[in-house]
């Protein structure tokens, strides 16, 4: 690599840590993810120097440019399309840990349900990457935690963000609450219980620990609240041939088909 190049990538790791380090936005509702910094051990210089290794020439030369076009936008209207692109091309590159700290950047800058929501989806990916070290994971689950709880925050009747953060605490449990995903998402059927996406969520946990007749009964009653939900239908035509009951399954099948074309 000559040495323009070490030069830019250089610049991209400062950049990158000044966006990690700056000033973030901690609506009271965020407390308790903050509570769990301890987590956040793996650090930015670590991932920069993880993901770099990987990076092709191409993707360095871009990152540098769009860091460069970024030292000279001095407005928040200008400076948000371009940590877009950057977290854009940190994702298409294999790193939503990155990805996700430009997103948590923009949701910084405009301080929006749907910007923290973006930015905990982003850091949740991260979280469910397949081969993702274990400090990578921690810092993610922590920054995801964050993320939503500021959405929420912004946003106290939205249940999506709610159950989002109910599932990031199923794929990463807090280590002194292994069960906390799990209890939100009771707590959550108890003041949402119209709410068909909260019984679809419960039924396809119950799936995962082939708790298959509790998964029948979430899912029964998702498909009472809407009918038409694919996301309800198809997993409970599956379930149902997996009891061996075919009759079922097999109209449910059928319905389940319609609906995905």
């Amino acid at each position: 690599m000559g040495r323009s190049q070490w030069i830019a990538v250089a610049g991209v790791a400062v950049l990158l840590l000044l966006t990690y380090w700056g000033c973030p936005v901690r609506p009271p509702e965020m407390e308790e993810g903050f509570a769990r910094g301890p987590l956040e051990t793996t650090g930015l210089e670590s991932l920069i120097r993880a993901a770099r290794a990987n990076l092709s020439p191409a993707s360095i030369a871009t990152l540098a440019d769009l860091e460069s076009r970024l030292e000279k936008e001095p407005t928040a209207s200008e400076r948000v399309p371009i940590l877009e692109q950057l977290a854009g091309e940190w994702y298409r590159a294999g790193q939503p840990a990155i990805s996700g700290i430009y997103a948590k950047k923009i949701a910084e800058e405009q301080n929006t349900e749907e910007a923290w929501s973006i930015t905990a989806t982003t850091f949740n990916i991260c979280l469910k990457k397949e081969g993702t070290d274990e400090k990578t994971r921690q810092f993610c689950a922590s920054q995801a935690e964050q993320a939503y709880q500021a959405a929420i925050s912004l946003d106290p009747e939205d249940a999506d963000n709610r159950i989002n953060l109910a599932l990031s605490y199923t794929d990463y449990p807090p280590r002194d609450n292994p069960m906390k995903g799990i209890l939100l998402l009771r707590d959550l059927e108890k003041k949402y219980p119209e709410n068909p996406r909260v019984y679809i969520t419960l039924g396809q946990l119950a799936i995962k620990t082939n708790q298959l007749e509790k998964a029948v009964e979430r899912l029964e009653t998702a498909r009472r609240l809407d009918p038409d939900n694919p996301e309800a239908i198809c997993p409970l035509a599956r379930v149902y041939e997996s009891l061996g009951k075919q009759d079922e399954a097999a109209i449910l099948g059928a319905r389940c088909q319609e609906l995905v074309k």
